[in-house]
């Protein structure tokens, strides 16, 4: 629940106006896709996102974006770990929301999490409790 949480708040804070949320289930797979409205991904870092301490400075254009805010760049790490763990992979790009004319890249950032069925449904103790090595 934290690691949702984490990702759709990040939505909610770098939207322009709007996130969605969609789920989508198969006999195989459960898809929770997190998109919003706002800049994207930077490009040169969506490879790298999800790594521990890794965050873009903000210009001071940016800076009324999540004010009073200069992470570390550990929630994402921490939100995708927490997933991870449960089974998910996740995804990181930008979406064709709207584009940005002055350099025809696509805008708004979309994060896919999917779970394999199987791996959920075969999991022995419940998820979010200890576990004995």
């Amino acid at each position: 629940i934290h690691g949702l949480r984490n990702m759709i708040q990040n939505a909610v804070d770098f939207a322009q106006s709007k996130v969605w949320v969609e789920l989508a289930w198969t006999a195989d797979k459960i898809t929770l896709r997190i998109l919003d409205d706002g800049r994207g991904f930077p490009v040169e870092m969506i490879g790298r996102i999800g790594d521990p301490f890794v965050r873009k400075r903000r210009t001071s254009t940016q800076s009324t974006q999540r004010q009073g805010y200069d992470g570390m760049g550990l929630g994402l790490f921490i939100a995708k770990t927490l997933l991870e763990r449960t089974g998910a992979t996740l995804v990181f790009a930008n979406g064709g929301l709207a584009v940005n004319k002055q350099r025809g890249q696509p805008r708004g950032a979309v994060v896919e999490i999917t779970w394999i069925r199987d791996m959920l449904e075969q999991q022995s103790t419940k998820l979010g409790e200890n576990q004995v090595l």
